[in-house]
């Protein structure tokens, strides 16, 4: 199995790590298999280890915690191709599969969403608190938070909350959990850069 990861943050052009022995760390560590220069990243942050053509991913009770897929990592879990993993302000995708020769032409990794400059700004509001040095990273912001982020009311706040599910598919039923499921949304498509 081939397997890598895609690393980026803060606009930077995605850098790709390939996984070539049974337990890789991620932190700030010298030793680390993927190093991190950020004061967000524990030493020992994160594992990634391979169990057969299985990928496992555990949070090494670091400091700030890690999202996978826009929630937190509590507990060992398994890896598939396009997961995301928010590691302080780093962004780690998952690539499992062939490699794709330098220069291939590839078909689209699905249907993209195209979202206008407001949406986006109200897109990288709500998943803000899963960069923010400090913060655990498994909590989307608040209305309130979003709000006073784009100086718009909670209600504007709210409205543009809605039509973002809207347009990511994501139902008004989900309740309580809805920020957190278009947070996970957003970090999955990397809608929030």
């Amino acid at each position: 199995m081939d397997a890598r990861i895609w690393v980026s943050s803060g606009g930077e052009a995605p850098r790709s790590v390939a996984l070539v022995g049974e337990v890789t760390i991620v932190g700030r560590s010298p030793e680390a298999g993927i190093q991190l220069e950020d004061e967000a990243v524990s030493w020992n942050h994160l594992e990634i280890e391979r169990r057969g053509e299985v990928l496992m991913a555990t949070d090494l009770d670091s400091r700030n915690g890690t999202a996978l897929n826009g929630e937190p990592l509590d507990r060992p879990r398994r890896l598939r191709n396009g997961d995301t993993l928010i590691v302080g302000g780093h962004r780690l995708e998952i690539a499992v599969g062939p490699a794709t020769p330098v220069g291939a032409t590839v078909p689209s990794g699905g249907p993209s969403v195209a979202l206008t400059a407001e949406e986006r700004a109200t897109a990288a509001a709500l998943t803000a608190p899963y960069r923010s040095e400090g913060a655990f990273a498994g909590r989307p912001a608040t209305r309130a938070e979003i709000a006073a982020s784009l100086q718009v009311s909670e209600r504007t706040a709210q409205r543009r909350l809605d039509a973002l599910a809207a347009k990511l598919g994501i139902s008004g039923d989900a309740g309580r959990d809805r920020p957190r499921q278009i947070a996970a949304r957003v970090i999955e498509l990397g809608l929030d850069r």
